[in-house]
């Protein structure tokens, strides 16, 4: 196991090895093709797990570009926070190739499928493990370029073609951001590894330093989808579901979270940072779980959530508890992949994602049902579930920063127990409504159902060597703030079951109720709409009258015309060719007499 610590750079050099192997020779591997590209990510759970248990640090780098007496390295770097996201990084894409066995049987196209999940967690890897920002931005990238393949996996449906490039231009925004960030951060040190930044960021400017960690975090925002860049990730779920579980659950939105948390001495160093952060946070958490409430695709109810739930995060960080931010990532890696891949179990089963067609379904699909109801509880908060200990310790932290934004978390708390009960009801219990046949998915769905429901039930224990591991004080379970966390659950759940106590009936009768307001909440307050009309119809018309006007008509114009005219003048120049000896010996003195006077001009 200290091998695989050493030589920690295998978890890059493996999965991008093995999604090379799977691209050329996938049509010949044919049926092994799923389980080839599971050592992907099990070589990086194994030095993830491996990592947890070693001592001190192990890096390893060279020097990679010059300019002048400055040098970027490139290496990578493994500690507690590296071995704690490679585990969860690992053990998640683990279950997803697994999954993917079966809710992808039968597509065309799987090689590219399963290079692509070996690449994204090779690229995913590389941003863990780099000891630098260099490395960083590369895996950043990456990551961003594997999201787009996998996203637009069914490239043949327009939705799923729109959804990827909608990602990855979103994202694009934020990386902006970030490359600004790193190039100033450069200007201003001359280094761009950790430790070299963190030392030389002390003897910064404040407002420096601030502007730094804005523009890091406007990376962060863009990554893990937080206002106002967060329009990308609802339409993402376009892709295969298990992508869903992996990219917009687990790891891909987390690296915004990781960022800030890797980059943490500088953040101590500007409070202005900090509140930003807090403030986006709150925010989006509490406005994206409105949001959440009225969404009618299953899928779209999670992906809402998982806006929501990263913004906890960020306020935590915002709050100065990044090793609660790191505690809530990775519970809620554990029961938001679960909850992913269960709807995935549901769509699989029934063919529908709309949850008025489904209900009913833990009669017919009861490993789906039992495991669905493990990671909701865990989601709304609800004790002894791993949500309920790492939302504690954000809220805590968040009260105890600012009493304001604290409420707003509970706020948000309270309806994410509220929507979450509210897509069980719908979709497991009363009465099915759908047009299909449901039924399990086998075992190769099953398992990583219940695999992934242990640590959604069990990870809230874990908070303690989260924080060793982090080299950080662990928090004790503070009581009032539990008893109220747990109250404002017990309440979402409540409200959720007496509103649904009738079903798709309740549903019908809400949206009636509720008027335009729930269609303002199912359009997201009209904000995709607005950006639509605001940026990307102008942007579009502009680069139409450019492509129009200036490429065509006067680009393109200048080169068709060279063209239209070379042939005239050949034309011309032929008629000089006449075969007349008399009219050639004319030309010849013509020219002679042409020279003789240009010469003699010249020589003036």
């Amino acid at each position: 196991m200290t091998a695989l610590v050493e030589n920690a750079w295998l978890v890059v050099a493996v999965p991008f090895g093995l999604a090379l192997l799977v691209g050329l020779t996938g049509r010949i591997l044919r049926g092994a093709v799923p389980w080839v590209t599971l050592l992907a990510p099990l070589t990086v759970l194994a030095t993830g797990v491996a990592a947890l248990s070693a001592e001190g640090e192990h890096a390893d780098s060279v020097r990679w570009l010059f300019a002048g007496e400055k040098a970027l390295s490139f290496g990578w770097s493994v500690d507690g926070l590296t071995a704690i996201m490679l585990t969860v990084v690992g053990f998640v894409a683990t279950m997803v190739v697994l999954f993917s066995i079966g809710y992808m049987h039968g597509e065309s196209g799987l090689p590219r499928y399963f290079a692509s999940l070996s690449l994204f967690t090779g690229s995913m890897a590389l941003l863990l493990v780099a000891d630098g920002l260099v490395g960083l931005f590369v895996g950043w990238e990456l990551v961003g370029a594997c999201s787009y393949l996998l996203i637009g996996f069914w490239f043949r449906k327009p939705s799923a073609a729109a959804a990827a490039v909608k990602a990855f231009l979103t994202t694009r925004v934020g990386d902006v951001g970030l490359l600004l960030g790193l190039a100033l951060l450069w200007r201003e040190t001359g280094q761009l590894g950790y430790s070299a930044v963190f030392e030389a960021a002390e003897a910064l400017p404040v407002a420096t330093v601030t502007t730094v960690a804005i523009l890091l975090f406007v990376g962060a925002m863009g990554k893990s989808a937080q206002f106002p860049l967060h329009i990308w990730l609802p339409d993402a779920m376009e892709g295969p579901t298990p992508v869903s579980a992996l990219i917009h659950a687990a790891t891909m939105v987390a690296a915004g979270v990781f960022l800030v948390a890797r980059m943490w001495p500088l953040y101590e160093l500007s409070e202005t940072a900090q509140t930003v952060i807090l403030v986006i946070g709150v925010f989006t958490a509490l406005a994206s779980a409105t949001v959440a409430c009225a969404q009618r695709d299953i899928k779209k109810v999670l992906a809402y959530s998982t806006i929501s739930q990263l913004g906890f995060m960020f306020a935590a960080l915002g709050a100065g508890a990044w090793v609660a931010a790191i505690f809530h990532l990775v519970t809620h890696a554990a029961f938001k992949a679960l909850l992913f891949l269960g709807s995935g179990s549901v769509i699989h089963g029934t063919g529908t994602q709309d949850l008025r067609e489904m209900g009913g379904l833990a009669k017919k699909m009861p490993v789906t049902a039992l495991t669905w109801v493990i990671g909701s509880l865990a989601l709304a908060g609800v004790a002894p579930l791993a949500g309920f200990f790492s939302k504690d310790e954000v809220i805590h932290a968040v009260l105890t920063r600012n009493t304001i934004a604290g409420l707003a978390l509970l706020a948000a708390s309270l309806l994410t127990a509220f929507y979450i009960t509210r897509a069980t009801r719908l979709a497991f219990f009363g009465e099915y409504r759908g047009d299909g046949h449901p039924h399990e998915g086998g075992l190769v769905m099953s398992v990583p159902l219940i695999a992934l429901a242990v640590p959604a039930a069990t990870l809230g224990f874990a908070g303690h060597f989260i924080a060793e591991r982090l080299h950080e004080h662990a928090e004790s379970l503070n009581m009032a703030v539990a008893a109220g966390s747990l109250a404002v659950a017990a309440v979402g759940i409540g409200f959720g079951l007496i509103t649904y106590r009738n079903g798709a009936e309740s549903e019908v009768a809400v949206e009636n109720r509720m008027g335009k307001t729930w269609e303002t909440l199912r359009g997201a307050y009209g904000f995709d709409a607005a950006v639509s009309a605001l940026v990307v119809r102008p942007v579009t018309a502009i680069c139409q009258w450019l492509y129009d006007v200036i490429d065509r008509k006067v680009i393109d114009a200048s080169v068709e015309s060279t063209g239209r005219w070379v042939p005239l003048l050949g034309r011309l120049l032929s008629s000089l060719q006449n075969g007349d000896a008399q009219w050639y010996a004319a030309l010849l003195g013509a020219g002679v007499v042409g020279l003789i006077a240009l010469l003699v001009t010249g020589g003036r």
